[in-house]
């Protein structure tokens, strides 16, 4: 039995490991350099030039190479939101600075997949911090999932510089492993 336990707590540990590396090489936010555009749809778009904000209300949905996002809604913030001078700041009087954004804020049923839905990710609130190069995802439990199998954990922040993640508090993970894989696991 304790061999058994051992077995298990090892291919648990190297699952999760190539999990997350799986989820890290998803890389959805990560910026482009080639030219295929990334395309925005919701049902509403309003944007305050006086506060460098863009609302995007109801089935917001965001395409480009690495995948899809959706969620009921989102916002993005231009410039720095520390800065006291907002000339100082970017802003979105001019078309060279929309790219510009210090922070993306996506709320309600926010779902994120590859493009061939190998992996989902979903939260209630997704937050990309540019600045910081981290998404933060929270609410739901936010999860992880690929096929039955999940990690799930109350929040889950992604380090696209170091493409690490950490889940905490309380994570939990699920594999389902089919019988054929287990006896393999066990030999």
């Amino acid at each position: 039995m304790k061999t058994l336990m051992k077995m298990t707590c090892k291919s648990s540990i190297l699952i999760t490991i190539c999990w997350i590396a799986v989820f890290s090489s998803m890389n959805l936010f990560a910026e482009k350099t080639n030219s295929v555009p990334t395309r925005i749809n919701a049902d509403k778009l309003e944007c305050d030039y006086e506060e460098n904000i863009v609302y995007l209300r109801g089935s917001v949905v965001v395409r480009d190479t690495k995948g899809i996002l959706k969620a009921d809604n989102a916002t993005i913030y231009f410039g720095d939101k520390d800065s006291k001078n907002k000339k100082e700041s970017s802003s979105l009087d001019t078309a060279s600075n929309v790219g510009s954004f210090s922070r993306v804020v996506a709320v309600g049923n926010v779902r994120m997949s590859s493009n061939n839905k190998a992996i989902v990710v979903i939260s209630e609130k997704a937050v990309w911090n540019k600045k910081e190069n981290k998404i933060t995802l929270t609410g739901g439990p936010p999860m992880v999932k690929r096929g039955s199998s999940y990690i799930k954990a109350e929040r889950i922040i992604y380090d696209l510089t170091t493409q690490k993640c950490d889940f905490y508090p309380s994570p939990e993970i699920v594999f389902v492993v089919q019988d054929d894989e287990k006896t393999k696991l066990f030999e």
